[in-house]
């Protein structure tokens, strides 16, 4: 049957997606990852894993899937983590790309979701979905439907407040990227660390001009105490964070040419860094840090924690009391809320 010109315009857009999982050694997870990945409704798309070098049953578990979709690459040694990502990125096929980390899952709507939000306005560099978050105590954070924006195609800076001020979450695995547009830049730099690296190669994108938004929980990012940067101390997770706030200032300064709109996304930014290092005080002492442990980063950064609003006080009242209460109270706050979580039914993981 012979297809009319007219008819071929009116087909929808369906660019070819790469769902890229960089893995090593999570054989147990990866499983449950590539499955979900295999799952999208989306058929214009392809998964590709590059196995870091595994020595454990990584290879097998990818044998026992038969899908010409998916494509594996066996790294000869251990390459490093930010390499990896990158071999990924140079292999991919798809006019876009997705990074799945492989305790990490996407539902199966995810590439339908953000393939419909370019379709109205192609060659957006960027979609950003939302993300649950999944505890290794079984406890969700579900994503929260942000309620300023709805999905669509905005300003990237609009999309960026909303991220530094806590009303977005993106994790990796729920960002679409154009695939030129990473590679354009030389994709994950090797001198920033994990807890950040992404955010070197995505922000950049929403300060440049539009951005696309899904408004609806399209996977699950897992935290577990197995995690590159779990075992990162406060001081190194804090150069990291500041060091996206650094990267946003500077791109504000040379992009955004409104001074009122510069100065409050720059605000936003160490508005950003002071939450996060409160957080992470909070979070340390609760998990039985001394006060001693953390006070030198507290004094080292003490200017940089001015940047919280008053109207931010009340979300910081529990970190603050895990921050400056004994350790002893600390510990008896700490194991009240594990119970009340044990005894509060959550939603199951995807």
């Amino acid at each position: 049957m012979t297809v009319s010109a007219s008819e071929l315009s009116d087909a929808p857009y369906e660019p070819l997606v790469t769902i890229a999982i960089p893995t090593f050694n999570r054989s147990a997870l990866l499983k449950r990852c590539v499955a979900a990945a295999l799952a999208q409704t989306y058929q214009c798309m392809e998964v590709f894993v590059s196995n870091n070098a595994s020595t454990d049953e990584t290879a097998q578990v990818l044998e026992t899937f038969d899908d010409r979709r998916l494509h594996v690459v066996r790294q000869a040694s251990n390459i490093g983590l930010i390499p990896n990502w990158n071999a990924c990125l140079a292999e991919a096929k798809g006019e876009y790309i997705v990074f799945v980390s492989d305790d990490d899952l996407v539902a199966p709507w995810l590439l339908d979701r953000c393939v419909d939000v370019v379709r109205r306005e192609p060659g957006v560099p960027i979609v950003i979905a939302l993300s649950d978050i999944s505890y290794s105590s079984g406890y969700r954070l579900p994503a929260v439907v942000n309620r300023r924006l709805e999905t669509g195609v905005w300003d990237g800076i609009d999309i960026l407040r909303e991220v530094l001020g806590g009303l977005i979450f993106a994790p990796m695995c729920t960002i679409m990227l154009r695939t030129d547009a990473l590679r354009s830049t030389g994709g994950f730099p090797a001198d920033w660390g994990p807890h950040t690296v992404d955010k070197a190669v995505w922000v950049p994108l929403l300060l440049a001009g539009r951005a696309g938004l899904v408004n609806e929980r399209c996977g699950t990012h897992s935290t577990h105490d197995d995690t590159v940067t779990s075992g990162l101390s406060i001081g190194v997770i804090l150069r990291d964070v500041w060091k996206v706030v650094s990267l946003i200032i500077d791109v504000a300064d040379r992009s955004i040419g409104d001074l009122t709109k510069r100065r409050d996304v720059q605000q936003q930014a160490r508005r950003y860094f002071a939450l996060c290092a409160i957080f992470l005080f909070g979070s340390r002492r609760r998990a039985g840090a001394a006060f001693a442990d953390v006070a030198p980063e507290i004094r080292h950064w003490r200017r940089e924690l001015i940047g919280v609003r008053f109207s931010d006080l009340p979300g910081l009242a529990r970190p603050l009391a895990y921050i400056f209460l004994p350790g002893a109270v600390v510990r008896f706050l700490g194991s009240f809320r594990s119970l009340a979580r044990k005894l509060t039914p959550h939603r199951s993981v995807m």
